[in-house]
């Protein structure tokens, strides 16, 4: 007789009982809750009591359509099982919203996090907030970025917001502290009122006239939200509210019975909000106590409010083992007793328990053994000794090979089929490789989406409890081992969906391995998938991991710098500039503190806030990190070492970016002449000096020297990287695009088109690289005039780059402005308009007004409004064009020179010959 599949019957701790004593003690508490501060109870227990339902019977009972004695309520719900734990803001919004659905609004609670979701997160999706009165206005042309910002400018302007933010408001001149924050944010009609609640909570975003850091904002939001839900209370004296909280141990790193609950910022949010909230009650469910009764502040509010919740009630066991059916009275009698917590027939029965009970009477059935009463007994005494009774009995039905199986997989997170695989070969459990599916048929085990099977808490646990330490090291070592090899990868093009689960899994384990040297691993096992497209499936793994390097090593350990450095090179190279740079000032932060000012590591993280600067168009703000992290090297590590000139390569990039070519170019060539000396004139690091210098050579017109260089470039690529290299691919490109602007279209079509053909094969036909190298094979054949073959292009690049990037992405902008100048040329100026507004929009608000990006799409827009014969629009941009190329480029530069001839012809066709004339002899056009 096969064995009792599971889905056929309800698992008993699913069953919800009427207990009557969880449900006395709530309604006392919710009938004295206190105006002036919050209460709390907990219910706790091991898994599989029905702590979860009991949770869903009790905001079901205080619905006042339900029960109209609790009317007064206004209620909220959190279930913690399945929702990530590495993100303690979102914890704040999942309350916010439960109780928003109660009818509470949140001014304060709302615009803290709008302002300190754009200080950290730039264009991550924003959370779904109920009853949303504060939004992003993203799509151009349904409610344009002008329109909104003038907006919350006029609503920050009026005197009520004023006298509540003090002199705050209006200190960033012509903006207000919080348009500068919020700008691009639309606020709903009639709630404006809202930021007028603020009051004083708006001074707490600033320190001395500045706004406070992130990480200090995220600590301020509990506050912000115990500020609105105390508000609300001032005005509706005579209502409470209620928060219950299901499955808490989820917020600790490890969960569980016996396990160790260590300091967590969720954790951390809770307290701050329960500690600043009056009126609350608190209703945890939670596999254990609230750790904090450990803490004097705490132990008042915790001391007799923890209540250890009962099992099953008799009757309702007996039930449910008659629906299997379990027909023999004896048998079902026996059964409950060994599911009890003690010998006592009077101790609470545990539906996982009960559950497990089932699975030993199945597996007696199926393998044609007596159903006899005394074969369900238990001898233990105590409750952590009979559930260790009970899965060793349920491991010893399953046999040695399956029992030993299990004993194994119990110290992984998840495994699937290839882990179960690698277990029995590795460890010669001697269970046959086709009973994976088995596994999943298990009570006590759930298969996810995926295909990746996970065993119970409370059963893995117990089973890991009973492991000799030498047989649960050599497990977590192997299977460490195991999914480590799987997340390996030789390049980029072999990252897949499984390569980053199985990263995930490695990851896991190498933590059961301990803390120390685990950000180092990290960076090494996903250093691939780095500036791949793969790359925003790994930012909640290095926001994890930034997290418990904070919380295990402390917030100003070197590893904790590292882990945040880490983590904005990520955000970096996936284009969240916003989200990355505080990452970057507080690495640079602890850096300086823990190792020094003059430190390589300190140099490393001023090149790196550099860069990110550099990339915003903020060159000056660039520029002396550049100089202070150049100084550092150079007299720590000398000023002929390999990170001093690529020190001097980023400061000549930025020289280079704003038009100061005499300054650059000697660093350059310093920089090709160290690397030569200290790595050999063949490595890849000197081609990536030929290929800068080469570039400045371009950028001055000095194609002839610039080629040689670029085909040396080239050439050392080919022989030390391979010729289907992604950096090969590069110097491909930087040579076709030479040759495309000396107008040598011919010799420059195979090189764009070999270096996509690289790009697609080893990194993947939709990751951004792929798309600049589609992008500049569309822009060769628009300009040969082939515009049916160069739009397809675009329009791919576009779509690669929406997607692996997003669409608020300067890359999505260059592609948009390229797709548009094409419809532009075959008349369809309808359709050109949007895309460079569409454009123009993103640049500013990713890089800013000043960026040369967002100028030569204003340039280019200023074209397209004189071919409309919008002349005074077109003169508008096409000044403002000007005057920032003139600024961060000098008046020498191609762009500024195209940026005079694009205004001198607006002027022109407003009728203003005589400047025009001037500015053409200005700039000698």
């Amino acid at each position: 007789m096969p064995q009792l599949r599971r889905g056929r019957i309800p698992a008993a701790n699913r069953i919800f009982v009427d207990r009557e004593a969880p449900q006395r003690i709530f309604e006392e508490a919710a009938f004295a809750i206190p105006a002036d501060r919050s209460i709390i109870r907990v219910f706790y227990g091991v898994g599989g009591q029905g702590k979860t339902a009991l949770c869903r019977e009790l905001m079901r009972r205080t619905n006042a359509a339900v029960e109209p004695s609790f009317a007064f309520l206004r209620r909220a719900e959190l279930d913690l099982h399945g929702r990530s734990k590495e993100d303690p803001d979102r914890l704040l919004v999942w309350i916010r919203n439960g109780f928003a659905g109660s009818g509470i609004g949140f001014p304060c609670f709302d615009l803290a996090f709008a302002i300190a979701w754009e200080a950290t997160r730039g264009d991550e999706p924003l959370p779904v907030f109920t009853r949303q009165w504060l939004s992003r206005a993203t799509a151009v042309g349904k409610f344009g970025v002008d329109e909104t910002a003038s907006a919350v400018k006029d609503l920050l302007s009026s005197d009520a917001v004023k006298d509540a933010a003090g002199e705050l408001v209006g200190s960033i001149p012509g903006i207000g502290f919080a348009l500068k924050r919020i700008g691009n944010w639309s606020i709903e009609k009639g709630k404006r009122f809202y930021l007028e609640k603020t009051q004083e909570a708006l001074k707490e975003l600033y320190d001395g006239g500045e706004l406070k850091k992130p990480y200090e904002l995220s600590r301020l939001l509990p506050w912000m939200l115990a500020q609105d839900l105390n508000a609300h209370l001032r005005e509706n004296l005579v209502e409470r509210f209620v928060l219950f909280v299901d499955e808490y141990e989820r917020v600790f790193d490890e969960a569980g019975a016996g396990s160790k609950w260590e300091e967590n910022p969720f954790d951390g949010h809770m307290r701050v909000l329960l500690a600043e909230t009056n009126g609350l009650l608190t209703v945890f469910f939670s596999r254990e106590q609230l750790p904090w009764n450990r803490e004097p502040q705490w132990r008042g509010d915790l001391d007799g409010h923890q209540h250890l919740l009962g099992g099953l009630a008799d009757k309702d066991a007996d039930a449910f083992l008659r629906a299997i059916p379990i027909d023999d009275d004896a048998t079902r009698q026996a059964i409950i007793a060994g599911a009890r917590e003690t010998t006592s027939p009077e101790a609470p029965i545990y539906p996982l328990m009960l559950d497990l009970q089932v699975e030993h009477w199945g597996s007696l059935r199926a393998a044609g053994i007596a159903l006899e009463p005394e074969r369900f007994a238990l001898g233990a005494a105590s409750f952590e000794d009979r559930r260790i009774e009970i899965v060793r009995r349920v491991l010893r039905d399953y046999g040695t090979p399956l029992g030993v199986t299990l004993e194994r997989l119990s110290v992984a997170q998840r495994f699937d089929r290839k882990a179960f695989q690698y277990v029995v070969k590795t460890f010669g459990t001697a269970l046959p490789l086709d009973q994976f599916d088995r596994l999943a048929d298990l009570s006590f085990v759930t298969k996810a989406p995926d295909g990746f099977l996970s065993i119970h808490n409370l059963v893995a646990e117990t089973i890991r409890e009973t492991l000799a330490p030498e047989m649960r090291a050599a497990s977590v070592e192997e299977l460490f081992k195991h999914y480590a090899a799987r997340a390996a990868i030789a390049t980029a093009r072999d990252i897949t969906n499984e390569t980053v689960a199985a990263l995930v899994e490695a990851a896991y384990l190498r933590l059961a391995l301990g803390i120390e040297g685990y950000i180092a691993w990290l960076y090494d096992a996903s250093a691939e998938i780095f500036g791949s497209a793969w790359s925003r499936n790994i930012v909640g793994l290095w926001r994890e991991a930034t997290t418990l390097a904070e919380f295990r090593l402390g917030p100003d350990h070197p590893d904790t710098a590292t882990s945040l450095n880490h983590l904005a090179n990520l955000l970096h190279d996936i284009g969240d500039h916003a989200a990355a740079r505080p990452l970057y000032e507080r690495a640079l932060e602890i850096r300086e503190k823990a190792l020094g000012p003059g430190h390589p590591d300190t140099a490393t993280s001023l090149n790196n806030l550099a860069n990110l600067l550099r990339n915003i168009g903020d060159h000056a703000a660039a520029r002396p990190l550049y100089e202070r992290a150049l100084a550092i090297y150079e007299k720590a590590l000398g000023p002929d070492q390999p990170l001093t000139a690529t020190s001097l390569n980023n400061l000549a990039n930025l020289l280079r970016d704003i038009g100061d070519h005499a300054a650059a170019r000697p660093l350059f060539e310093r920089a090709l002449e160290i690397r030569e000396k200290a790595l050999g004139p063949g490595h890849p690091d000197t081609a990536t000096s030929l290929n800068n210098l080469a570039n400045l050579l371009e950028n001055i017109g000095d194609h002839a020297a610039a080629r040689p260089l670029y085909e040396r470039a080239l050439a050392i690529d080919e022989k030390t990287l391979g010729a289907d290299h992604p950096l090969t691919a590069i110097s491909l490109n930087n040579l076709a695009y030479l040759l495309h602007e000396i107008g040598d279209h011919a010799a420059a079509r195979p090189l764009y088109e070999q270096a996509l053909a690289i790009h697609e094969k080893t990194l993947g036909p939709e990751h951004p690289q792929t798309a600049a190298s589609l992008n500049n094979l569309a822009r060769l054949l628009h300009d040969l005039g082939d515009h049916a073959a160069a739009r397809p292009l675009y329009e791919r690049a576009l779509e690669i780059d929406e997607k692996a990037l997003g669409p608020d992405r300067p890359q999505a902008a260059t592609t948009l402005n390229n797709l548009a100048n094409l419809l532009e040329d075959i008349g369809d100026h309808a359709a050109a308009r949007p895309l460079y507004e569409r454009a123009l929009a993103i640049y500013e608000k990713a890089l800013g007004p000043d960026h040369s990006g967002t100028n030569r799409v204003r340039m280019n827009f200023a074209k397209h409004l004189l071919a409309a014969n919008e002349q005074d629009k077109a003169l508008s941009c096409a000044e403002l064009a000007l005057a920032a190329h003139e600024k961060s480029l000098g008046s020498h530069h191609a762009w500024t020179m195209a940026s005079a001839r694009t205004t001198a012809d607006a002027l022109e066709a407003v009728g203003q010959n005589e400047r025009a004339t001037a500015l053409r002899l200005q700039y000698g056009l």
